[in-house]
């Protein structure tokens, strides 16, 4: 992100945590002392305190452009979504690099901490031979390990398509079931979102060709 940005990050560092706090200035001092010890408490090498709202939105500037910069690394990515119990993160973490390295790919961690949101950022090159079976393989265990954790398949993005088939993981047939019911009350010809969320044996090449079912004019509401 650095080279990108240009925002003084620690080149060695082995993360950067951004906390940002809401208030009057004056009233804000006590916290920003508390963040500062708490910190420095639990091993952080350096505590920087942004003295200038230029200074601050430079901060957010590497965070928020952080996957523009894996353009750097290589020229495509893989985002995950996923949420853990934010006091299983740190084991999470190391978890995500093991799978990684048993993987033979690279895994940018660019995530929301507070409430326990991982995006594990896979870059990679498709045009690899076998760099994207092995992508998908690792995206697969990072999603296992989640739940594992006592976490859930999506922090914030949903389910999809992509993810339907793991529903399963978190759900008992008896929770999927009475899932779909409450769908076909509400969309009983399944003309919204059709072939997502729920599990289904058609595999998303295929569901890029499929069609949804064909609206006639009687059927729309405006």
């Amino acid at each position: 992100m650095e080279p990108a940005v240009h925002a003084g990050l620690p080149l060695d560092a082995g993360a950067v945590l951004l906390i940002e706090v809401e208030g009057v200035r004056e009233v804000l001092a006590p916290s920003a002392r508390t963040i500062d010890a708490l910190c420095r408490r639990n091993g952080a090498r350096e505590v920087r305190t942004a003295r200038t709202d230029e200074e601050r939105h430079l901060y957010w500037a590497a965070r928020k452009g952080a996957f523009g910069a894996m353009g750097r690394l290589a020229p495509n990515y893989y985002l995950h979504d996923a949420v853990v119990p934010r006091s299983r993160l740190p084991a999470i973490m190391r978890q995500v690099m093991e799978i990684a390295r048993q993987n033979g790919i690279r895994v940018a961690n660019v995530f929301h901490a507070g409430d326990g949101n991982l995006h594990p950022l896979i870059p990679y090159d498709a045009a690899a031979p076998g760099e994207t079976e092995r992508v998908m393989k690792a995206s697969e265990e990072i999603l296992a390990a989640c739940v594992a954790a006592g976490g859930s398949l999506s922090g914030e993005h949903g389910i999809g398509f992509e993810k339907n088939n793991y529903m399963p993981w978190i759900f008992s047939e008896t929770d999927l079931a009475a899932q779909r019911r409450l769908k076909r009350a509400w969309d009983p010809e399944d003309l919204m979102n059709p072939f997502k969320i729920f599990p289904t044996p058609i595999s998303c090449a295929e569901l890029m060709v499929r069609r949804p079912p064909r609206l006639s004019v009687s059927g729309l509401w405006i």
